[in-house]
This record gives structure tokens, sequence and C-alpha cells, in this order.
């Protein structure tokens, strides 16, 4: 993970791997703490539930503890099984309960 104020870049991709995007993600508030931007570096044909899977980590979570987050690409929620292209804008964002 590389850093420079306000963004973080998270590169898991093992070395000499040619076939990669990049996206990159908004994080609501109450998502961990630091930047709310990340760059993420996935495998190409990557899904929104890889990018979850390898950004909890990074941002001291839990998985589960994304499992509720909302996912929206281009303005529209997306689900855990779409494909994520180079260069896409994501933003995630808690569930809000009230009453």
């Amino acid at each position: 993970m590389t850093g420079s104020e306000g963004s973080f870049t998270i590169d898991r991709m093992p070395a000499g791997t040619d076939a990669a995007i990049t996206v990159g993600v908004r994080l609501g508030q109450r998502l961990g703490s630091g930047p709310g931007h990340r760059s993420v570096r996935l495998p190409a044909g990557a899904t929104v539930a890889d990018l979850l899977a390898e950004l909890a980590p990074a941002l001291g979570l839990a998985p589960e503890r994304l499992a509720s987050v909302a996912v929206a690409v281009g303005g529209e929620v997306v689900g855990r099984d779409r494909p994520l292209g180079d260069g896409e804008a994501l933003v995630l964002v808690l569930p809000i309960a009230g009453g």
C-alpha cells in the first residue's frame, strides 16, 4: 500500500502480472479512518466481491463488516458479481438506520 496526502493505493498483484485493472474507491464516512479515497489494483476480470475482499484488510475491517455496504458505479448500485473495468470509479456507503 502506498499513499500520498488524501489517498492510498492498494496493490496486491503478484510481481510480473500484466493483466490488471485499477479502480478508484470513495469511502463513506463510517468506513475506516484516514483518507476517503483509495486506488485499488486488481487482476483483470475482478468483481465487486473481489474488490471488497481486498479492501477490508486494508481498512482494518473484517470482510463481513463490508457485507452490508452498498457499492455504486456511475451513480447506480451494483451487485457483488459485477465485473470491474479499468479506471472505473466506485463509491462505498454503509446503510443508514433511522427512525
